[in-house]
């Protein structure tokens, strides 16, 4: 059992660690860019984009690395590259630059950031929403849609070019939930020779180590390889957390004819979380306990172990001039182990009781398979160039549950004796499979019947959407959901007002499954798919030969069908998946303004500002989604000094800005008879007040090799709950003021 000292105590060796992985980084990359240049020396033609057009990196328009610029050009969060101007809906693309400016170091740092996005936090993992509704799927390189799970947001940035967000739903390509869709661009490897290493260290003895090689294997250029290394370790700011991650992460690229890319990756990454329970009872009456921010409601020895495997390839073939057939895979292992104890129920005001010790033990595999084919092209008609989408996707996920609540005993929230540690079980209590697997077809064709006029309509035709539950300790099947086939319609049509402005407005019908909700009676039946209808219109503009991009939109949702309680046999429990009913009728609407990119030379802004209104029909126009507020507004802004004595500083900041949110639910009166709060039941509303978050940056280049950069979060030391959650768990602190200061090295 390791105790709080202790775990202080290593502190020291874990810089010592760091320290020598950045001297074997530098090592590494100075070898590499060596011998990377004695290639191009020898060929000089290495490097560049010489055969192949649009294959390589080097002619790849969605990447963003080596630009500091915050407007992407474009992004693929289709099946083809387009900028972002030609998309009939809202995207937001956080690029390279902005993510190392603001050292976003994780994917759930990303989705703090990116517009439109409140994050809803509890122990384990975090969800993610927007316009009130649940961001469940993601994309990696255009390749087909996958869900999202517990280690979406420990993803390291690492190895990513770009990310994006997709707003509003996108059944076309597999994607029915309305939040959006998340869209990981991996970085490539580039033929041009290129070594980096980047040391950061922060508050709570944050320490981390970088490393990333890419260049031409060949003196051609037409091999090319990258390889990705990271070390990062953190105390974070409660008492006892601690957390360590190693990632590792290869690419290779092949061009065996000047027409086809060949590519195929590998990424292992492995997170280990100590004395992670850092949510929060309330009062019985509902109010908050203020506790300080550092205080932990778990023991020293809580543990989470993570692993993921992701295996991809990739297949591009030119057609001619003007068509490209792509085959993508993407498979993916991950486990998950949980081993700890946290306190729970809400705490009496009067005898400062009430809070219990309990164990929880769980372990989750998922396996999940990804294929995609597709081909993209255009073709000329009546004096104009028509577009066209054509392929297909398959989906196979495995996912693995298991897990253990038992009760300890009585603990005291203000002085806690920890419970001991118990043996990874050997038996669980409740063990389940769930097997999704989806086939579907989709198209869409991009008619210009003149020149600034684009009108495009599509759909997917799902094929096979079959969802089995079973019982992993008999094996018996418990529940099994074979959906009908069914054609999902898109339609869009975009205007071109002047060379640098559009409008447009765009329509798609929601298809959603919700197998694993199940209808009484018990053992129970999957419900049926949630269905809806998602309509957009709005303004984009592309400034500044593309530096400069913006949007304007308004948005409704309406989703019919969605699961809620059967109040007349509800869940047993937060592991009992019945009993539903499709009652939810949700509307969800409101607009979005977004800037991104060079306002003027060497300032850069991002800038996205949201408003949501959204209510249950069937709950007497009850607020569904509490904790999105109705206003929510992110700056980042930085300016590079160009001439004069201050070349080479750049300084910026941003703020994060929220109006009130809140969370609803049923406590107990205080019964007068007995002095506790065992009395009668009524409905409870947490509300938080707004606030405003913010952030200093300032970086100088020490040379053309070397730059150093500190970053001050949370300038104001403001205290506020970044998620609010329910009487005995689930209030979230956020950070308090914390710095990190990183050294970064390009060879």
């Amino acid at each position: 059992m390791r105790v709080e000292n202790s775990e202080r105590g290593r502190v020291p060796r874990r810089v010592a660690r760091a320290l020598v992985m950045l001297a074997a980084s530098c090592a590494w990359t100075q070898l590499a860019a060596a011998q990377s240049s004695k290639i191009t020396a020898e060929e000089p033609g290495a490097g560049d984009g010489i055969t192949v057009t649009g294959q390589r990196a080097d002619s790849d328009p969605t990447l963003t690395e080596g630009s500091d610029g915050y407007a992407a050009r474009a992004t693929i969060v289709g099946k083809a590259a387009q900028s972002l101007r030609e998309i009939p809906q809202s995207v937001t693309v956080l690029t390279r630059a902005r993510i190392e400016d603001q050292n976003l170091l994780t994917v759930e740092d990303v989705m703090q950031q990116m517009t439109g996005v409140t994050i809803d936090r509890n122990w384990l993992n975090s969800e993610y929403t927007s316009r009130g509704l649940k961001i469940t799927n993601m994309r990696f390189d255009g390749g087909a849609t996958s869900q999202t799970s517990s280690v979406t947001g420990d993803l390291d940035t690492a190895i990513f070019d770009s990310i994006a967000l997709v707003r509003g739903a996108d059944g076309l390509f597999g994607a029915g939930e309305a939040g959006g869709v998340i869209n990981f661009n991996r970085k490539r490897a580039l033929a041009e020779p290129q070594a980096r290493a980047a040391m950061t260290f922060g508050s709570w003895n944050q320490a981390r180590v970088e490393g990333d090689i890419t260049g031409a294997l060949t003196s051609d250029g037409n091999l090319r390889a990258r390889v990705v290394g990271v070390y990062d370790m953190s105390e974070g700011f409660q008492d006892l957390k601690s957390d360590d991650r190693w990632l590792a992460h290869g690419s290779i690229e092949y061009n065996p004819a000047p027409d086809t890319l060949l590519v195929a990756g590998y990424t292992h990454q492995y997170d280990r979380h100590d004395g992670f329970n850092v949510s929060f009872p309330r009062y019985r009456n509902g109010e908050d306990v203020g506790f300080p921010r550092s205080v932990n409601m778990g023991t020293p020895w809580n543990w989470i172990r993570r692993d993921v495997d992701v295996a991809y390839g990739r297949i591009e073939q030119a057609i001619g001039s003007a068509w490209t057939a792509r085959l993508s895979a993407n498979y993916s292992r991950s486990n998950d182990r949980t081993n700890a104890a946290e306190m729970e129920n809400a705490i009496d005001p009067v005898d400062q009781s009430g809070t219990d010790w309990w164990y929880y033990q769980s372990g989750g595999k998922a396996r999940e398979l990804l294929l995609d084919f597709n081909t993209t092209g255009s073709f000329q008609a009546f004096g104009q160039k028509h577009d066209v989408v054509l392929g297909m996707d398959y989906t196979r996920n495995k996912t693995d549950g298991r897990s253990l609540w038992t009760y300890y005993g009585p603990g005291n929230a203000f002085d806690p004796e920890y419970p001991p540690e118990i043996a990874y079980p050997p038996v669980w209590g409740n063990q389940n499979r769930t097997d999704v697997e989806r086939l579907g077809l989709y198209g869409s064709l991009r008619i210009r019947p003149i020149a600034a006029l684009s009108l495009i309509g599509g759909g997917r035709l799902v094929l096979k959407d079959r969802t089995v539950g079973s019982d992993l300790a008999t094996g018996l099947v418990t529940s099994v959901s074979d959906e009908k086939t069914r054609f999902v319609p898109y339609v869009a049509a975009m205007a071109d007002v002047t060379k640098a402005l559009s409008v447009y407005a765009s329509y798609t019908q929601i298809y959603q499954s919700q197998a694993s909700y199940l209808s009484g009676p018990r053992p129970g039946t999957p419900l049926s798919p949630v269905t809806g209808t998602n309509y957009e219109a709005g303004i984009k503009a592309e400034l500044l030969e593309g530096k400069l991009t913006g949007s304007l939109a308004v948005y409704r949702v309406r989703k019919k069908g969605a699961f809620a309680t059967d109040p007349s046999s509800p869940p047993g429990g937060s592991t009992d998946n019945c009993c539903y009913i499709r009652d939810g009728n949700l509307r969800s609407q409101g607009f979005e303004a977004e800037i991104n990119g060079e306002i003027l030379p060497g300032w850069q802004l991002s800038l996205g500002y949201t408003y949501n209104e959204n209510e249950n029909k069937r709950e007497s126009d009850a607020s569904f989604a509490e904790i999105t507020p109705k206003h929510l507004f992110k700056l980042f802004t930085d300016y590079a000094f160009r001439e004069g004595a201050l070349t080479g500083l750049s300084v910026g900041g941003g703020v994060t800005a929220q109006s009130s949110n809140f969370r609803s639910g049923w406590v107990q009166e205080l019964n007068p008879a007995t002095g506790l709060y065992d009395g009668p039941f009524y409905q409870y509303q947490f509300k938080t007040p707004g606030y405003a978050v913010w952030s200093l940056r300032a970086e100088y280049e020490v040379s053309d090799q070397f730059s150093i950069s500190a970053n001050l979060n949370n300038l104001f030391d403001k205290t506020y709950y970044v998620t609010i959650g329910y009487p005995g768990y689930g209030n979230f602190y956020g950070e308090p003021r914390n710095v990190l200061v990183s050294l970064r090295g390009k060879f």
